[in-house]
Parts: C-alpha cells; structure tokens; sequence
C-alpha cells in the first residue's frame, strides 16, 4: 500500500489496485463512493435545472457514459471501464424514488408488504446465481425494496424496536467496517471449531459492535462538526 493509492483512495480518485488487479479504493468496499461522487458532482451541476429536466440531463450523461462502453469496449481493469458502469442508471431509481417519495406513502399496507415479500424472494435468486443481469438480479430489487419500506416508513416508526432505527443509522458505519472486521475475527472464530451458525453470529455481533463504536465515536461527531461549520457559514454569508 503506497502513499499515492492512500492518497487517491481519500480524494476518491479510482486507480487500478496492484493487489486485486481492480479498480478500487485501500478499503474496497469504497469502490462504490467513487461512482457516488460522480453522481454527486452531475447532481450538484444540474440542480438548477427543474427535476425532470434535471434526471433527463443526468440520465443523457449516464447513457452516453454506457454506450462508451459498448462502443469502445474497454478492458475491465481500466478506470474507463470502471465509469461506464450500468450501475450508474440504479442512481437514475433512486431520484425518481426521491420525486415520488409523497405518492409512496399513500399506497395501501398490502402493497407495500407484498412488495418486501417480493424483494426477498429476489435475493433469493440473486443466492441461487440463475446469472441473470446485475440490473434484474439487484438493480430492480433493490429499488422494489426501498420503495416498499417508505410505503411502509410510518407504520416502521411506531412498531419497530429502537434497535433497528440505531443500527440503520449506524447502516454507512456497518458499510464501511464490516470488511476489517471481517478480515480481523474470520481466522479466530475457525480456529474455535464453533458450529456455523454460532461463529456465525459471533461474527454478525462483532461487526454490529464495531459499527455501532464507529458511529458513536467518529462518524457522529464528524457529522456534528460539518453541521456546525455549515451552519457557520451560512450565518457568515447572509
């Protein structure tokens, strides 16, 4: 690890690692932030555009980013390769999900139940590996689930356990450290010769434990001081 892939990995600037032969970050799970930046930076550009106009011009440029890559056919190791991605278009979802956010909220219950039900099905075929596209095997359910659960996000706030609201917000934390977990109690928990299902949840509770310290400790108070600073310069600007 060099100073250099440090350094791109903190500016999110992808680069071809030496390791994998894949285009990511130090922490690879952070391959998937860089596609978000882009999306951030063509979000931000075009947001005095109305919304439809906004997801067209994002979508145009999602499009053509894809066509590159059908009509040059880039090699899979390239950066290249790695921004011409059919996943970009999952971003196109998830505004559209933004736009109808109101409309969601006013389906009946059963909809928004069959439609969980429906999404967990899917990644059941997503585990039988039936090689189906990555937009139908993920894409689609994925964007079904997310629009089921705000269908659903009233009736979430005042049954679900305290619990399950901590750790979705500590969900970007679990994200983010559940790899070095993984790397780091993964060896210990085969050498104790534990059933499946025990080293199992021993590993489930470590990452969770993890995650709910770095939320706690680092990714709050990190929040807490872009707020303030945000705050402060707004105040200063007005």
């Amino acid at each position: 690890m060099s100073l250099e892939q440090i350094t791109n990995s903190l500016l999110f600037i992808p680069y071809l690692g030496t390791v994998t032969g894949c285009v990511q970050p130090v922490l690879g799970v952070g391959w998937t932030l860089n596609l978000e930046i882009l999306f951030y930076i063509l979000f931000a550009a075009t947001m005095g555009f109305g919304r439809l106009t906004q997801m067209a011009a994002v979508g145009v440029v999602f499009a053509i980013a894809v066509a590159a890559r059908i009509i040059f056919k880039p090699a899979a190791e390239t950066v290249l390769f790695f921004y011409t991605t059919p996943i970009l278009f999952e971003f196109l979802a998830g505004m559209a999900l933004g736009h109808l956010v109101r409309g969601l909220t006013r389906l009946p219950v059963f909809l928004g139940a069959s439609a969980i039900v429906f999404a967990i099905m899917s990644v059941l075929v997503m585990v039988l590996d039936f090689d189906l596209p990555r937009t139908l095997a993920q894409g689609i359910p994925a964007l079904i689930l997310v629009a089921a659960c705000i269908s659903l996000e009233s009736y979430f706030r005042l049954f679900a356990p305290r619990l399950l609201a901590i750790l979705g917000d500590a969900s970007y934390s679990l994200y983010l450290t559940h790899p070095i977990v993984l790397l780091a109690t993964a060896p210990v928990v085969a050498s104790t010769n534990l059933s499946p299902w025990l080293a199992g949840a021993v590993i489930v509770t470590a990452c969770i434990a993890v995650c709910l310290a770095s939320y706690s400790f680092i990714e709050k108070p990190l929040l807490a001081i872009s707020r303030m600073s945000l705050s402060a310069y707004r105040v200063k600007a007005q």
